[in-house]
């Protein structure tokens, strides 16, 4: 009966302790999220190792082939940075960065009129997260809108909407899009590493992240329109460990509930059977014998 115990009780915990570490993982970016950069700026920036900064302009027709400088092999990110970046009318910049997992990341933008060329309105532009293939559809929309090789946004209107992931880009998680902001805070960790693919060319490169700061009239509906004049871009980035379950959890709940609907009813069954049987045999009931007295005849109290 203990054994039978012991078994029921390690069974329950292997099923409740998946789901509450799970919980309790998935509210740490969620606090992350709330809070905003606590980095002084004299905290500074090694560029070529913490991060690499990228201009629209330095692009080209075959930028999506090259997506980072290889001469620049970044660092894990694993630590905070402050860095001021200048962008012009029209133009667009961004920082590319080596995010792995067990980090939670923060970042914050304020843009600011540059002195040397103030715009004529309010300093705003939109912040983009993307991935490595999403930086180059973005670099080679900018190339045809500068040199007016036709309206992207246009041209999307005849293209159906399930194919126009192939031929715009989109932002990390499809929610990392934050346009017509003057300031912004947001939150994100990854899960895995992302090198589900093999390079036939030799090692492949650890992947890149953007974090773009844009000041054009991109394909996107609800994106800014360029100032008319320079601005400043302050940006922070705040690193901080977080707790990351094994990816063998995943295998846990997902077999566990398929499995319990099974073992469960089995350890009733069990019970029920051993219950009924454990009762059957306390109810034995002993028959009384009746002994006479010796010389005893019941018939001579009839003839009586």
């Amino acid at each position: 009966m203990a054994g039978r115990r012991l078994a029921a009780t390690g069974f329950s915990v292997g099923l409740l302790a998946p789901l509450v570490a799970i919980l309790f993982v998935a509210a740490t970016p969620a606090i992350a999220a709330s809070s905003d950069c606590n980095i002084a700026p004299d905290v500074g920036i090694e560029w070529g190792s913490q991060a690499e900064l990228r201009n629209l302009d330095d692009g080209n027709v075959v930028e999506w082939l090259l997506p980072g400088d290889p001469n620049v092999d970044l660092a894990p990110l694993v630590s905070d940075f402050y860095a001021e970046v200048t962008i012009d009318p029209i133009d667009g910049a961004a920082l590319r960065m080596e995010l792995v997992p067990g980090y939670s990341y923060t970042f914050c933008t304020e843009f600011h009129e540059d002195p040397q060329d103030p715009p004529n309105v309010a300093p705003i532009g939109d912040v983009y997260l993307l991935s490595e293939t999403n930086w180059g559809y973005y670099t080679n929309e900018y190339i045809q809108h500068k040199n007016g090789w036709g309206d992207v946004e246009e041209a999307l209107k005849w293209v159906p909407v399930e194919w126009r992931d192939m031929i715009v880009f989109l932002p990390f998680r499809d929610v990392h899009a934050y346009e017509k902001v003057q300031s912004n805070s947001f939150s994100t960790a990854l899960d895995s590493d992302s090198k589900g693919w093999i390079s036939w060319f030799g090692e492949a490169q650890d992947p890149s992240y953007y974090l773009v700061l844009d000041n054009w009239n991109n394909s996107r509906p609800s994106d800014a329109n360029s100032v008319d004049g320079g601005m400043i871009v302050q940006v922070w980035v705040e690193v901080e460990e977080r707790l990351t379950l094994p990816k063998f959890t995943a295998y846990l709940i997902v077999g566990i509930l398929p499995i319990s609907c099974i073992v469960v009813p089995l350890i009733l069954h069990s019970r029920y059977h051993a219950a009924g049987k454990g009762s059957a045999d306390d109810k034995t009931q002993l028959v009384p014998l009746l002994e006479s007295e010796p010389g005893y005849d019941s018939r001579d109290e009839l003839d009586d």
